[in-house]
């Protein structure tokens, strides 16, 4: 069962090529709950804009995420759904507490901080002041960016 559940967890992550590839925004949600109730995994149908035309991108969702997910691993859909929820509620509550998650060959979770700045209103031109925050970045490996291209 661990084989099973170490592989799970392999194919989890390396099948989360196509939604990272639009940013990891999609995956931070409040509660784990939450994150699997609404569709926040799935990568929703998105435009690309350009100068000259735009594009329509394909749709990888949740559920169809999931069953890949079960035919790689022999899993139910229903354990591949826990594996994924659980694979990316670590990644969220560590990068979150300030860690710095890297996987080899796929790449590396961080939390960025963004300073405090003074900003402009766009409407009236007035200054306004621009809290600190903080932000999940993720940076591809150099192997996952050249099987990208």
């Amino acid at each position: 069962m661990k084989t099973r559940a170490s592989a799970a967890i392999i194919v989890v992550i390396t099948t989360l090529v196509a939604p990272l590839v639009d940013g990891f925004a999609p995956f931070l949600a409040t509660s784990h709950r939450e994150s699997i109730e609404s569709s926040h995994y799935a990568v929703a149908k998105k435009k690309t804009a350009t100068k000259k035309d735009t594009d329509e991108q394909e749709v990888f969702r949740k559920s169809e995420f999931v069953a890949s997910i079960a035919e790689k691993t022999g899993m139910t859909k229903t354990a591949s759904e826990q594996a994924l929820a659980a694979v990316l509620d670590v990644i969220q509550e560590q990068v979150a507490a300030g860690k710095k998650i890297s996987l080899v060959g796929f790449g590396t979770w961080k939390l960025t901080h963004r300073a405090a700045r003074t900003g402009r209103n766009p409407k009236t031109g007035e200054p306004i002041q621009i809290q600190a925050s903080n932000s999940p970045s993720f940076s591809a490996s150099k192997t996952f960016k050249e099987k990208c291209n």
